[in-house]
């Protein structure tokens, strides 16, 4: 058994502890598993056949697993309580050398599935989801922060589940399936938790609109037997395996039930590369290659224009260095001794800088382009202003409930109309920096507002690190910043929060075809 020791300050274990225990609520009675796995103990007979502890606790495998972790959480709660009865709260750091259980392996269809991350990942993170579930709402962002946190080593797919209280469950899958067929599934996907409590044919299509899908293939796909037979096999495996609620993950097939801590997904994920040589902090080299994980450069270079050209020796960029005019340079160019052009994409170049590869993005001026967000890393000090606006010692903002896919194309046409739309803002009662918060309203029939997750009387706080308010509104500028925006707004009086990414059209563009009760988580729902 593999001991895990942990390291906490006695607040912070009592805390960790509440919040670990609490994803087990569901089960109000704990247990401990008999190992009798692999043994040929008869446990039953009948005139005809004789039935093992071993047959018994294969079929019952998973059910067995999900006691044995009620049965652990139940002992990391059970220390805490004794240190609390006997005031060891106050003896310093606290080793515990318990170990999770290992978690069953199953084998799961591997049938064609569009991964988000390297396709070539030694790490496959399955999830069984559904749409409709705020459970697996609620998972997204620890499932984004993974395949960061491992980019290269970790892979993740999906599987539905729809539950049979979720009206539009299976309709919002098959509308998931379409957008992958015109390779935008995971921008979609995304979509589709951020229009939860409005899953029907209206949101389907405003998310394939708002992503830039060929509409018309979108809404024939819809129509066709084949994506509703796709659903209802994943379905059909998932009863035939034993998983009743979501979300259901499995990490190269171990399984992990329910909404789970970011650690203990992280756990398994280390496990599994430590079982198959990889050192803890190693990079693959994957992401270092992936071009939105690459450092802009510093060196004084304006990138003033794209020309893309199927027949890519035809290819250019107008690139001005310092305060020279700009001069147009193809691949394996000299733009300064020391560095050259490498490479050239819609929305920026890729520079070699004395053998470092580098990003050289380009930021359009006024009516030109909306950019593309290039990255979705922040550093440090950034992250910070975000997430704790009140400084240091102030609270974390709450997760993003979802990051929307907003298309290109769509949104350009969208600001041409900025003037309108900045009308939908009216001064709200409360005030902040000495100016009025700024609310919407008159926006249930917007396009672009319903787009971006608003409802009438949603009160705008923050776009990214500033306020928002009668002197100044920075939402503009930062959807068409190319970097990733961040909003929190106000709700009948609670906080909520929203990522944005801009991106492509779609497939179609990107191959050149156009130039220009049943819910596992801290309680059942």
């Amino acid at each position: 058994m593999i001991n895990l020791k942990v390291t906490l300050w006695w607040p912070l274990f009592f805390l960790f502890v509440l919040c670990f225990s609490a994803c087990s609520k569901s089960h109000n009675k704990a247990a401990v598993q008999d190992d009798t796995t692999g043994q040929d103990v008869v446990v039953a007979r009948t005139a005809t056949r004789e039935i093992t502890a071993a047959e018994l606790d294969d079929a019952l495998k998973l059910e067995l697993h999900d006691l044995a972790v009620a049965a652990y959480q139940l002992r990391l709660k059970g220390i805490s309580e004794i240190l609390h009865r006997s005031g060891g709260e106050s003896e310093g750091a606290l080793e515990i050398f318990l170990s999770p259980p290992q978690p069953p392996r199953i084998v799961l269809p591997e049938n064609s599935r569009t991964p988000r991350g390297n396709p070539e990942a030694p790490v496959t993170i399955a999830v069984f989801c559904s749409y409709q579930s705020p459970h697996c709402k609620s998972i997204q962002p620890v499932l984004r922060q993974l395949t960061t946190d491992y980019a290269g080593w970790v892979k993740l797919v999906l599987y539905d589940l729809p539950l049979k209280f979720h009206r539009e469950g299976i309709s919002a899958a098959v509308a998931a399936r379409c957008a992958e067929a015109q390779g935008t599934l995971w921008s979609y996907q995304d979509g589709l938790y951020a229009y939860l409590g409005e899953l029907g044919t209206k949101a389907y299509r405003q998310l394939a609109i708002q992503t830039g899908l060929d509409l018309e293939a979108f809404q024939g796909c819809l129509r066709e037997k084949l994506q509703r037979d796709q659903v209802r096999t994943d379905m059909q495996f998932a009863s035939e395996v034993g998983l009743r609620k979501v979300p259901i993950v499995f990490i190269n097939g171990l399984y992990i039930k329910g909404l789970q801590p970011y650690e203990h997904y992280a756990y398994w994920v280390k496990e599994e590369l430590s079982r198959l040589g990889v050192n803890d902090g190693q990079q693959h080299p994957w992401a270092l290659q992936r071009d939105e994980n690459l450092p802009p450069t510093a060196l004084p270079l304006t990138l003033v224009g794209i020309s893309l050209s199927e027949i890519k020796e035809n290819s250019h960029a107008l690139i001005q260095v310092e305060a020279e005019r700009a001069q147009k340079y193809r691949e394996g160019d000299t733009i300064v001794p020391g560095v050259s052009l490498q490479g050239i994409s819609r929305a920026y170049v890729l520079l070699d800088n004395r053998g470092a590869t580098e990003k050289l993005v380009l930021r359009g001026k006024a009516g030109d382009r909306v950019p593309l967000t290039l990255t979705r890393a922040r550093d440090e000090e950034t992250r910070r202003r975000i997430e704790q606006p009140m400084g240091e010692s102030g609270r974390k903002l709450i997760e993003p409930s979802a990051v929307l896919p907003l298309g290109q194309k769509w949104l350009e046409e969208q600001l041409q109309n900025r003037a309108e739309l900045e009308k939908k803002f009216v001064a709200a009662e409360l005030e902040v920096e000495g100016h009025q918060l700024l609310r919407l309203e008159g926006i249930a029939d917007n396009e672009f507002f319903t787009a971006l997750g608003f409802q009438d009387k949603d009160v705008l706080l923050r776009v990214n690190d500033t306020w928002v308010h009668s002197g100044q509104n920075s939402l503009w500028d930062a959807l068409t910043s190319g970097e990733i925006v961040d909003v929190v707004f106000m709700r009948n009086g609670l906080p909520h929060r929203l990522q944005y990414v801009v991106e492509e059209r779609g497939y179609f563009e990107k191959e050149g075809a156009d130039n220009g009760g049943d819910e596992e988580g801290n309680s059942e729902d």
